[in-house]
């Protein structure tokens, strides 16, 4: 190797370390470090940044940014209608053939075109004229917005309402044009473009948010604001700006979950509540959610419309006349564009080796207002790891309308560093927080039938949660009785929140994924070692844990040894595992299971590559599913995702048939006994 390629390697790695070091080394230990000739620096930096690397290959770093900015909005239509050797949009091939058929003679130019197709509406070629007409004016608005944005915004409403008035005609038999059908979805396609450029125009102009009318700058038209059906989302407080779903391009998920039909998608950005409610608290900054935009033209509204607002959870069609008639709805991109967060680039990373500063972030997050009717699933990441890493689940089971309608998804986020005795503890005091927030009076059925789905390390703190822990965990780590430790009441206090728990009565199953019962060959010695110089734990934590195993009669290399962050919790002889392995989930709890198996020729060496088959294979539970897939991809599989759905839909089952039993009617058939006849005389 060249001189001048050495150093440049050596400044390299001096500048990754200097990037990597503010967040795990104290100041005085840097500096030590940056005295070191380039081989001691080498020798000792390599294996920290190779344990990086390896964390960060097996535990799965979520990446946070799931859509991108498209140049130009996506248009349907570009592809639908014809383009001219100059690169101009003209209509399609079903207006030309109208167009020739019904014996049009004019110029070719858009007004007696569309002169033409009105004369036309009352004939048999109704549908074809109300296309045509509605292409036409769609055309004729999209020449006219380069200089005259308001005449363009009166023909986008006529285009629309053409397109409307197609789809809201019955024809002889009595049936409706299905938006969804190739034969009438350009005419879809032209309506929804035509309100989306509508209320692009109102919107730029600063004019309207939603929960506002709009009104026609030329013809005075208003398409007055409407919610047909109201939810826990759609109320006029809550509602505010909003974005087009045809902005963004998504990225980084595997399924775009939509649904065509009629309509504008949008992206609705929550308002803060004048008088937050205490449960807004757990409510994640700049919520968001899906919904559509619908422009309705009714024959009784005259010239005027309506302006309605679809809930995607709650809404996939809308009546008209005396039909369903499906919404155009997308919900991966609302929540796509609402996660790709750059706040969040680092969270997974910060929470493992500084769980001291991350302590501030912890806690319960909804994504979606709480909703007293819905069944909770809380969703417990794993180690080096944030709730990102559920976003490819959380997308697929929410594109699933009975899942949409019957559940609300909650997410933990907690510092992965810490033991997790230290982090189990904590969820277990936000779920109680949570449920005097949402149930002070504990009379909501729902909030009892909670689902907790954990990946890794975090299923296994799943698990603890339906565990009474008696004294057991305690004697794994000190032989003495907490009332004999020279410590304070708060301390002793502290050690029996985290040591001493029983089971949460609320948690009716528990989902665990590629969960390391008997250890993970990532926690070794070294990883351990490094892990315990590499990580800084919270106050309180590091004091606590300086309690435990300082007093403790111990040998000075059980004490150096002892388990101090969260990869010491994941050793074969841990006391936390110990205490999972011995102790049976309760029987009223249904507890499943999902395996990853990514290499291996035999059960006794299949592997994830960072979690055995042995080591996560359980015996006592309601169903074992085996997917093959890598630890850190394992959750995000299709099929891992097809098994959570098909647990969810048991679990709704089984929760109806608790609340609506069905108790058999016992038919028995008895013989009648023989009827008694007596002699009947006629007396004379």
């Amino acid at each position: 190797m060249s001189k001048r390629r050495t150093v440049r390697s050596w400044l390299t790695l001096r500048r990754c370390f200097s990037c990597f070091l503010p967040i795990a080394i104290p100041v005085s230990l840097r500096i030590s470090l940056f005295m070191l000739s380039r081989r001691q620096l080498e020798f000792r930096v390599r294996p920290v940044l190779l344990f990086s690397c390896l964390l960060l290959t097996a535990c799965g770093c979520a990446t946070t940014e799931f859509v991108h900015l498209r140049e130009k909005p996506y248009n349907p239509l570009a592809d639908r209608m014809n383009t001219t050797a100059f690169g101009l949009v003209k209509y399609s091939q079903r207006t030309d053939l109208f167009l020739r058929q019904t014996g049009f003679q004019g110029q070719p130019n858009l007004k007696g075109m569309i002169l033409h197709a009105q004369e036309q509406i009352d004939s048999d070629h109704f549908y074809d004229a109300s296309h045509a007409l509605a292409e036409l004016k769609y055309l004729g608005a999209e020449a006219a917005k380069t200089h005259d944005i308001q005449l363009a915004s009166e023909l986008y409403y006529d285009s629309a309402k053409s397109a409307w008035q197609y789809f809201a005609t019955a024809d002889s038999g009595g049936r409706h044009p299905d938006p969804d059908d190739p034969q009438h979805r350009g005419t879809a396609e032209v309506y929804n473009a035509s309100s989306e450029h509508l209320l692009r125009i109102a919107r730029n102009s600063g004019k309207v948010e939603l929960g506002q009318s709009i009104w026609m700058p030329i013809s005075k038209r208003e398409l007055e604001f409407e919610i047909p059906f109201a939810s826990r989302l759609l109320t006029l407080d809550q509602l505010g700006p909003f974005q087009f779903v045809s902005d963004y391009e998504l990225k980084n998920l595997r399924s775009h979950n939509t649904t065509p039909g009629l309509g504008v998608p949008i992206i609705a950005i929550r308002k803060d509540s004048a008088k937050p409610d205490p449960v807004e608290k757990y409510y994640t900054k700049g919520m968001s959610f899906s919904a559509t935009l619908v422009l309705r033209f009714d024959t009784d509204s005259g010239a005027n419309g309506r302006m309605q607002i679809f809930d995607s959870r709650e809404s996939d069609s809308m009546l008209v006349g005396d039909t369903l008639m499906p919404l155009q709805t997308d919900v991966s991109t609302p929540l796509a564009r609402y996660l790709s967060n750059k706040d969040l680039s680092l969270l997974d990373t910060w929470g493992y080796i500084r769980p001291d500063h991350a302590e501030k972030l912890s806690g319960i997050y909804m994504v979606q207002p709480y909703d007293p009717d819905r069944i909770p699933v809380l969703m417990v990441h794993g180690v080096w790891s944030s709730p990102m890493t559920w976003m490819e689940m959380f997308n697929d089971l929410q594109a699933d309308p009975e899942i949409r309608r019957k559940y609300q998804f909650w997410f933990y986020l907690y510092p992965t560093g810490e033991p997790m005795a230290f982090s189990a503890a904590r969820l277990r005091e936000d779920l109680q927080l949570v449920r005097h927030d949402c149930d002070p009076y504990h009379r909501n059925d729902r909030l009892d039938e909670m689902v907790v789905v954990g990946h890794s390390m975090g299923g296994l703190i799943s698990q603890m949660l339906t565990l009474n822990s008696s004294d057991r965990l305690w004697n794994s780590v000190s032989s003495k009785p907490v009332e004999e430790l020279k410590a304070n009441e708060e301390t002793k206090s502290e050690i029996r929140r985290v040591f001493f728990f029983e089971s949460n009565p609320s948690i009716d199953r528990v989902v665990t994924i590629a969960s390391p019962y008997n250890g993970s060959s990532l926690s070794n010695r070294f990883t351990r070692w490094l892990s315990g110089s590499l990580v800084w734990l919270p106050a309180k934590t590091y004091q606590l844990s300086q309690v435990v195993f300082e007093q403790d009669d111990k040998r000075w290399w059980e004490r150096f040894s002892a388990p101090r962050t969260s990869l010491d919790s994941l050793t074969k002889k841990s006391g936390m595992l110990r205490l999972i392995r011995e102790t049976r989930v309760p029987e009223d709890v249904k507890h499943h299971n999902i395996v990853g198996v990514k290499r291996g020729t035999s059960q006794s060496d299949w592997t994830d590559g960072v979690v055995s088959y042995r080591s996560a294979h359980c015996e006592d539970v309601a169903s074992e599913k085996i997917v093959r897939a890598s630890h850190s991809e394992v959750h995000r599989h299709p099929e891992a995702v097809a098994e959570v759905r098909r647990i969810l839909l048991e679990h709704l089952r089984e929760t109806q048939r608790r609340e609506f039993p069905v108790i058999p009617v016992k038919h028995t058939v008895e013989t009648p006994s023989p009827v008694q006849t007596s002699d009947v005389r006629l007396v004379p």
